[in-house]
């Protein structure tokens, strides 16, 4: 720790990181994270594709089935819950390359599951390392990019998650008739080992070192960035002074935000009681729903009489309609704020989850199956650059990972409860049940969301 006489003259970390233009550099640390969250997308939406299989295997009840799609989900509540406090304690870095490295050891021994039993405690294992990694992901990259650039890298981003969820499916269609489930699980657990890259290219947040009192750590942090920042852009970066001038009048409106704050149980205060209240429904409601059709996709399609093969095939390409829900979310996050944005998503989310459950052609399940998936990606997308947002740097991990550890209850619940739905009602009355949840969902963030934009942490 630097004595307190640097530490009274030394420029504080959001000061030199604020006026940093966006740079390759940026984009650079940014693709570090994207691959890292690609390669856990295959695996957070590959067991959807391979439900069916694995019931017919293991015989498997459609409550069964239920359970197994949602007990990664159980694991990734503890996760979630567990990561953000660990990453708040121990560091980002550190904690998103033990998460990597635990997810892709469960899911290496997920090809080995011999019996129900083994394949439940196997995704319960995944669950909790993918449950680990994605709060951990979100908040790094919300600390190493100044808030002007805050939304469009997140969207960025965010927009890899459906073509990691199309990646698992595509791989699925190619893998499963000549290597079955088993190699299908094993080559979505190799790439896990791009924690290795991480380890050596990605440095630690330095707000967060910061926030730890490792001042000489967090400059050296920050100098490394300016270095390679100004390398970059091919000038000089813009001075401090300004800039730290108007952070000072900014943060005086809002003097709460500098106020030491540690562990979930601090902030259960006047002013973030109603951010824990809202960012825990918004995330169990768009999770339950998000999830517990994303799990179901490919069987409700065979029930409405389409063969494994063409429902997998469809479910795969459906989810390629996520990816142009980057350039929506990128412009809205910006336009209308954080706290609209999340309202509009979820509510054309719901809309068009009633749709689509209507469908009954193959051109009908593929149109409105695209317009699906773009609200949902994009009702994520916005969700994820809106969560982080709502806790300072002290607490961001915990707050973070408490809203994921909420919504994963939501997404263990969702695909079991919708599985009872589908079985007593049919497959109609789930996307109706899901479009409810959602419509519940924005109204909360209508009454109780606070507005992020811009906010500098």
């Amino acid at each position: 720790m630097d004595n307190s006489a640097t530490v009274s003259h030394r420029i504080q970390v959001s000061y030199r990181l604020e006026r940093l233009p966006s740079s390759k550099y940026h984009v650079f640390l940014t693709f570090l994270l994207i691959v890292a969250w690609f390669i856990e997308s295959i695996d957070l939406g590959g067991m959807g594709y391979l439900l069916p299989v694995l019931g017919k295997h293991f015989n498997l009840s459609p409550s069964m089935m239920g359970l197994v799609a949602s007990i990664s989900f159980a694991g990734m509540f503890i996760g979630s819950i567990f990561s953000g406090g660990l990453s708040d304690r121990f560091g980002r870095k550190t904690m998103l390359i033990a998460a990597m490295a635990f997810w892709g050891t469960a899911g290496a021994l997920l090809s080995l599951a011999w019996s129900v039993e083994s394949l439940l405690a196997f995704r319960f294992l995944l669950g909790v390392g993918l449950g680990a990694q994605v709060p951990i992901g979100i908040t790094m990259l919300s600390e190493l990019v100044p808030s002007q650039s805050r939304g469009k890298y997140l969207s960025l981003y965010q927009a890899f998650l459906p073509l990691g969820i199309a990646t698992a499916g595509l791989t699925t269609y190619l893998l499963l008739p000549s290597f079955g489930w088993r190699g299908v699980f094993i080559v979505e657990a190799l790439p896990a080992l791009w924690f290795l890259v991480i380890w050596k290219y990605l440095p630690e947040s330095a707000r967060w070192l910061e926030s730890k009192e490792r001042y000489a750590e967090a400059d050296q942090v920050v100098s490394n960035m300016e270095e390679k920042v100004q390398k970059s852009i091919g000038r000089t970066i813009p001075p401090i002074d300004g800039v730290a001038l108007s952070l000072s009048l900014a943060e005086k409106e809002s003097a709460i935000a500098r106020e030491p704050i540690k562990g979930l149980s601090q902030l259960m205060t006047k002013h973030y009681m109603s951010r824990l209240i809202m960012s825990g429904v918004l995330m169990f409601t768009t999770m339950a729903a998000y999830y517990g059709l994303s799990m179901w996709l490919s069987a409700l399609l065979v029930a409405k009489g389409f063969s494994v093969t063409k429902s997998i095939g469809f479910v795969s390409l459906i989810a390629l309609g996520g990816i142009p829900a980057f350039l929506l979310v990128t412009d809205l996050v910006e336009r209308v704020g954080r706290k609209w944005a999340s309202i509009i998503t979820i509510v054309a989310m719901a809309f068009s989850a009633y749709a689509y459950g209507s469908a009954s052609t193959v051109a009908y399940v593929i149109i409105l199956g695209l317009i699906y998936q773009f609200f949902q990606f994009g009702m994520t997308m916005v969700n994820n650059v809106y969560i982080p947002e709502l806790w300072p740097t002290l607490a961001r991990g915990t707050g973070t990972g408490f809203a994921f550890g909420i919504g994963r209850v939501g997404a263990f619940l969702g695909p079991m409860v919708l599985g009872l739905i589908m079985g007593i009602y049919g497959p109609q009355a789930v996307f109706v049940c899901s479009s409810g949840l959602l419509l519940f969902g924005a109204l909360v963030v209508l009454i109780l969301g606070p507005e992020t934009k811009g906010k500098i942490f």
